[in-house]
């Protein structure tokens, strides 16, 4: 029986695969989509749909988990997909109301899903596999980035717009495989008796009866309780910084990318070209090039930090997470000096050109797809060992705690994208370093206080 709780975590990751590699590699090309479509409002209304996908995303989690408690964690992931098929589907006709509708419905879904993914996974593992199972899930949901914009890579070839037939087949192609992701969840089986089983008795070990599922009215009770206690405060600062980083990966940095590739993007002196001062390096299909490293940094942390985490838990997660610091420092740093500092709004100045900032090397393609692989990377750094200290510290109420998670993560991904249209880069990257420095010192003092045993936190009754 044993043999069903690795079964659901491979057909979960699958399933995840599908849809998300067609939902962020919507999101990543969907600025230039709706460029060609609404001309210069498509990227005010690319970032406002995310924008409003977060936001409700944060306050949906506050009542996901009494819909998780109600529908099943199975049923749970399968309705919070529908509205995914949903959005992307919208964009092969898009009209403004019905991409905002859908973005909100995306929201509430989204929420669903995360809690009763979360959930699933926890009911699937135990203490030796949890890491294992946390580290299939994230590489197979990773490889959505490397699939679905190596798929996009290809297509639009040289391409610098995204034309009508373009979108169509592009788009088209993206709805179906999200649908396929969302009925691939139909065949996931029960949790196995044997983790329920062991479930019980490390309940029991500690104390601590099984409790009853919880109504609805529970779940959401039980949330709030568990934003009192100091572990889960603590802890979500680190979740906030998963979030700031996210919009960064996810959004900004494609941004800039696609900004430095247009020789005409220069607002101060148009005479000097962008393309004279980066050698012409820079091409808009690089957006989606950025996303397949991201894509393989996931792969390559979830992999070494998951899937091989009986090995590397024996020496705690805070190493691992120290580690995730240390390599988005350098890469901030870097990408500082690698790329103008209005790129992620799309106005490159003249002074911009000249303005040396002690810089190394003129911009680099190379090195900004680079620094693409070490964003990703880091960021499944600090996943997989979100993942694990929740599944270890909150295995009882697992539902609530990763509803947590979420909140914390998507509200500030929003914020994010909000001030990424007004900051300059620097300005950003202070916000991504004081945040990481934060979130690494929270995360450390929550881990060594459950190694030591000095955790205060009782199962919600």
């Amino acid at each position: 029986m044993g043999d069903v709780g690795l079964y659901n975590v491979v057909v979960m990751g699958v399933a995840f695969l599908c849809m998300f590699g067609a939902f962020q590699t919507s999101t990543f090309i969907e600025a230039t989509v709706l460029e060609c479509v609404f001309k210069d409002a498509g990227d005010r209304i690319a970032f406002t749909s995310v924008s409003i996908i977060y936001f409700v995303f944060a306050f949906a989690n506050s009542f996901a988990p009494a819909i998780v408690s109600f529908l099943g964690s199975r049923v749970g992931m399968f309705c919070g997909a529908i509205p995914y098929c949903l959005f992307v589907g919208c964009i092969i006709y898009p009209i403004v109301p019905v991409i905002y509708a859908c973005s909100f419905f995306l929201g509430i879904g989204a929420a669903v899903l995360w809690t009763a993914q979360g959930e699933f996974l926890t009911v699937n593992s135990n203490e030796q596999t949890m890491g294992r199972n946390t580290g299939i899930f994230w590489a197979l949901l990773q490889s959505s980035l490397v699939i679905g914009n190596g798929a996009v890579y290809f297509i639009m070839g040289d391409a610098d717009q995204i034309d009508n037939s373009l979108r169509y087949k592009l788009y088209g192609i993206l709805t179906a495989s999200c649908t396929l992701g969302a009925l691939i969840l139909l065949i996931l089986r029960k949790a196995p008796e044997s983790m329920k089983k062991d479930y019980t008795l490390s309940l029991s070990s500690s104390g601590h009866q099984a409790p009853p599922r919880p109504s609805p009215i529970q779940a959401i009770i039980s949330m709030l309780k568990l934003l009192k206690t100091k572990e889960m405060l603590l802890l979500a600062v680190c979740f906030s910084y998963t979030g700031f980083e996210l919009t960064f990966f996810s959004g900004i940095y494609g941004t800039m990318i696609g900004n430095m590739a247009d020789p005409t993007n220069t607002t101060a002196m148009p005479t000097v070209l962008l393309s004279d001062y980066t050698n012409g390096q820079f091409k808009k299909n690089q957006v989606v090039l950025a996303g397949v490293c991201v894509g393989a940094g996931e792969i390559l942390g979830g992999l070494l930090f998951g899937i091989l985490g009986k090995r590397t838990i024996k020496y705690g997660r805070d190493p691992i997470v120290l580690a995730g610091l240390i390599i988005h420092l350098a890469t901030f740093y870097v990408i500082y000096l690698n790329m103008l500092p209005r790129t992620p709004f799309g106005g490159v100045g003249f002074l911009d050109l000249l303005h040396d900032r002690n810089r190394l090397w003129n911009p680099s393609v190379a090195v900004a797809l680079v620094c693409a692989f070490t964003l990703g990377f880091g960021d499944s750094l600090f996943n997989t060992q979100v993942y694990g200290i929740i599944a270890a510290l909150y295995s009882e109420d697992s539902a609530p705690a990763y509803s947590l998670f979420k909140f914390f993560q998507s509200f500030f991904s929003g914020i994010a994208f909000l001030y990424s249209s007004y900051l300059i880069l620097e300005y950003q990257l202070i916000i991504l370093v004081v945040t990481a420095f934060l979130g690494t010192a929270c995360f450390i003092k929550v881990e060594w206080s459950l190694q030591a045993g000095r955790h205060g936190y009782e199962p919600i009754q």
